[in-house]
């Protein structure tokens, strides 16, 4: 007899609730992401659960993250909120481990995850501190190594999982005053083919997306004049979602791409499709 694909939450019949309209189920598949509380990450979180995923939510902000949860799992209550809401500063190796083993403790092995926090600076290279530059690349490119790390450990013991990384177009086409941030893009992209390659062999796809100029809490710094600069020079004329993000994200996590490891997918509007 089949067993009924109730949500782990509400207890609710998944099957007559999600099938119609995804073209897949993650089977309350345990998948921490980590820059869950805002942006892409929380429209991550969100696509998930409505796909019969169990996403759990990493952020160094608890007041944004404790929002987050609440609107993810609005049925949960406070009382159980910490259960899927991690306070966690992603480029402290220690802190990224000690999450994921009370992940384990808490709710089982993790199957997916979303390496998505990531910062931003702006500033010629002679301006440019280490500060600066150290902090930039300590919570892209070190923190995506050690939450990807982390959640590789669970994976390998099942032989079979999958992982996604939020790079940047940043990473595939520098631009002036941004030489942190594109570096460690670009690292992020070359530290997803090398994983691809290392865990290839356990079963365990790795991959990720680079998105371009998206309606992100990340762009209201941007004045109107570049954001309509940035419109201007896109196949489609508009800046992206971040729902048009988070769907490419579930594709590369679901079986839909289970031959589909080491790629970066771009998402841009066609922005970098110009060569001038």
């Amino acid at each position: 007899m089949s067993q009924q694909a109730n949500d782990p939450v509400t207890g609710r019949d998944r099957d007559k609730e999600t099938h119609e309209s995804w073209p897949w189920d993650f089977n309350a598949a345990i998948v921490p992401v980590t820059g869950a509380a805002s942006g892409i990450g929380r429209h991550v979180c969100q696509r998930l659960r409505a796909a019969g995923a169990r996403p759990l939510l990493l952020d160094i902000d608890a007041q944004k993250l404790a929002e987050a949860v609440n609107d993810i799992y609005p049925e949960i209550g406070d009382s159980s909120s910490a259960r899927y809401g991690y306070v966690v500063d992603t480029g402290n190796s220690a802190d990224v481990d000690a999450c994921f083993d009370a992940i384990r403790r808490e709710h089982g092995a993790v199957t997916h995850a979303v390496a998505n926090a990531g910062t931003s600076h702006a500033s010629h290279v002679l301006d440019t501190t280490d500060d600066q530059w150290h902090r930039v690349m300590n919570v892209n490119l070190n923190g995506v190594f050690y939450f990807c790390r982390a959640a590789a450990r669970h994976m390998v013991e099942a032989r079979r999982g999958a992982i996604v990384t939020t790079a940047s177009i940043a990473g595939l086409r520098a631009r002036e005053e941004r030489a942190a941030y594109a570096a460690s893009k670009g690292a992020v992209v070359n530290l997803t083919r090398a994983l691809a390659l290392d865990l290839g062999t356990t079963g365990v796809r790795v991959n990720a997306v680079a998105p371009g100029i998206i309606e992100t809490p990340m762009q209201s710094k941007a004045s109107a004049a570049a954001l309509e600069h940035c419109k201007q020079r896109t196949a489609l004329r508009r800046l992206g979602r971040a729902d048009e993000v988070s769907n490419v994200v579930l594709f590369l996590l679901s079986d839909l791409a289970s031959y589909v490891t080491g790629e970066t997918i771009v998402i841009d509007g066609g922005l970098t499709a110009r060569y001038n």
